[in-house]
C-alpha cells in the first residue's frame, strides 16, 4: 500500500500558484495535505488560499513567520511607522482583514509552532523554521552542517520537514535523519538569477510505504502569473505594481526601504497605516 502526502508552505496569498498546486497534488493521488506555514499576506488572495486548503481537507497548519507577524499587529505590539517596510506589512494586513472572516482571524491566532505525523511508523516533526524560531535565517541552503542539526535532535524523528527559505531542499542531520524543504508555492526563490527564472510553484510530494519513503518529489507546476495578476488588479490589491515585479523576477521589495518609503509616500500609506493600527479592536 502506498500512501501520498503533498507537503506546501509560503503561498502567501498568491491564489493561483496555490490552485495549480493543489490540483496537480490532487491528479496524482495525494492522501493527505500538510501546509508548513506562511500561508497568507504578501498577494491578493490569502484568504482564498485558505480556503483552497481547507477544500482539500488539509490536516495540518503551522504559524510561519508573517502569520506571527499579523498577530503581533493585531496586539500592536512592535510597530514602527517610520520603517517603510512595516507600513507596507501594515497595508498589506488592512488589505487582508477587509476579506478575512472572524474563524479565519481566530484560526491565525491559534496556530500551532510545530506539527508531528505518523505514516507506516515513519516519524514527521513539521515546523516552519526552527522549532522553537518560526524567523531568521540560520537554515538557509548553504548554511553550516552545524545549523541545520539545531532544527531538532529527537531520535525517534527519521524527517524533519521546514519551510521559510522558498527553495527546495535535502539534507541530512549528523544522525542521518533526512530534512526536505518544499520550496515556495507562491514565492519561488533561488539566489543564482538562471534558476530564479523559473517561476513555476513548488511542493514536496512524498510517497511512503511499509518500508518507508519510496519517493521525494520536489514538484515544479507552471501556473497563470498574469491571471494573478489581474486578480490582484480586480480586487483593488496595493502595491499591486511590486506584486507584478515579484511573480516575474521572483525579487520581493519587502527590505527595499528607499522604493517603499517613495511608494509609501505616493499613495499616502503611512497615514492610511497611523489610522488602521489606532483604530484596531479585538476581533
Amino acid at each position: 500500500m502506498k500512501y501520498r502526502v503533498a507537503v506546501l508552505s509560503d503561498s502567501h496569498g498568491n491564489y493561483s500558484a496555490l490552485k495549480a498546486v493543489l490540483e496537480d497534488a490532487k491528479q496524482l493521488g495525494t492522501d493527505e495535505f500538510w501546509s508548513l506555514g506562511d500561508i497568507a499576506f504578501g498577494g491578493s488572495g490569502s484568504e482564498e488560499c485558505y480556503q483552497l486548503l481547507e477544500d482539500v481537507g488539509t490536516s495540518q497548519y503551522l504559524m510561519g513567520n508573517w502569520e506571527s507577524s499579523f498577530n503581533e499587529l493585531m496586539e500592536k505590539r512592535n510597530v514602527n511607522f517610520d520603517d517603510p517596510s512595516d507600513i507596507y506589512f501594515i497595508i498589506l494586513v488592512k488589505y487582508d482583514l477587509e476579506h478575512f472572516s472572524k474563524e479565519r482571524i481566530d484560526q491565525l491566532k491559534k496556530l500551532p509552532m510545530t506539527g508531528r505525523k505518523k505514516v507506516f511508523q515513519r516519524v514527521f516533526s513539521l515546523s516552519y523554521n526552527l522549532p522553537n524560531k518560526n524567523y531568521g535565517h540560520e537554515i538557509l541552503p548553504v548554511s553550516p552542517q552545524e545549523n541545520f542539526d539545531k532544527i531538532g535532535d529527537d531520535p525517534n524523528v527519521d524527517c524533519y520537514l521546514f519551510a521559510h527559505i522558498h527553495s527546495p531542499l535535502w539534507r541530512y542531520t549528523s544522525s542521518g535523519q533526512i530534512i526536505l524543504n518544499p520550496g515556495s508555492v507562491g514565492q519561488a526563490w533561488f539566489s543564482r538569477q538562471r534558476l530564479l527564472k523559473n517561476r513555476d510553484a513548488s511542493y514536496l510530494l512524498l510517497t511512503i510505504s511499509e518500508r518507508g519513503m519510496i519517493d521525494v518529489d520536489f514538484r515544479r507546476v507552471n501556473y497563470d502569473q498574469q491571471k494573478e495578476l489581474d486578480f490582484a488588479i480586480d480586487n483593488d490589491f496595493p502595491y499591486v505594481e511590486l506584486y507584478r515585479k515579484l511573480l516575474l523576477t521572483g525579487y520581493a521589495s519587502t527590505h527595499d526601504k528607499d522604493l517603499l518609503a517613495k511608494i509609501n509616500k505616493d499613495k499616502g500609506y503611512r497615514q492610511q497605516a497611523v489610522d488602521f493600527v489606532k483604530d484596531l479592536k479585538d476581533v
